[in-house]
């Protein structure tokens, strides 16, 4: 009887452990797609996909992922399609989604269902995909995307340029602009309404 209550009480508790998710608001992105050669190559690196080909990268796996993404993610997809460049190198653009485990991860107390990430050397686009509808986070992630712009930009930045929130047309949304280069956008999927996306991209 000892032995059973034992066993009981620790499958509880591994139980309770994995359902503790947790808050990856203010925890970097992981990088998705690997270079075989340059493993320290980091995701969102300006010109990180110079001089390589679609042969040379492969999507990590989730054991590769840095902790606590490790144990959120089950599985990790990439398409690769070469990229045209300017230095006439080989350069590729890709896109990779990771699958997480139901109830691992919460941005700002919403969870959080996938990560997906498209970057080649032109261009860099993370995207959170929230297991919310648009219209009820809104205002809520509106406000903290705006704050924490106005934390982040330096104080000689002409800030009524940037950290503003606006209306995004394009994709029946709200953007931030946070630098000259590029901004964060909030928006409903258009895959699934009951769904939204918490996107931040660059471009040359």
């Amino acid at each position: 009887m000892g032995i059973r209550i034992a066993l009981t009480a620790g499958l509880c508790m591994a139980a309770a452990t994995a359902a503790i998710a947790f808050e990856a608001a203010g925890i970097d992105m992981p990088a998705l797609v690997r270079h075989p050669h340059r493993p320290e190559a980091a995701q969102g690196t300006p010109g990180n996909m110079r001089g390589v080909t679609c042969k040379e990268v492969r999507a990590r796996k989730p054991a590769e992922l840095p902790s606590p993404w490790r144990g959120a993610v089950t599985a990790i997809s990439m398409s690769c399609e070469p990229f045209p460049g300017l230095d006439k190198e080989p350069d590729v653009s890709t896109d990779a989604v990771a699958r997480l485990r139901p109830g691992a991860a919460t941005l700002w107390g919403v969870p959080v269902i996938e990560l997906r990430h498209s970057e080649s050397w032109a261009h860099g686009d993370s995207q959170y995909v929230l297991g919310a509808a648009y219209a009820d986070v809104a205002a809520s992630l509106g406000a903290y995307l705006q704050a924490r712009c106005l934390s982040q930009a330096p104080r000689a930045a002409p800030r009524e340029s940037i950290c503003n929130v606006e209306p995004d047309a394009r994709h029946g949304g709200l953007y931030v602009r946070t630098s000259e280069l590029g901004g964060v956008w909030l928006h409903p999927d258009p895959a699934d309404p009951r769904r939204s996306i918490l996107a931040q991209a660059w471009s040359e």
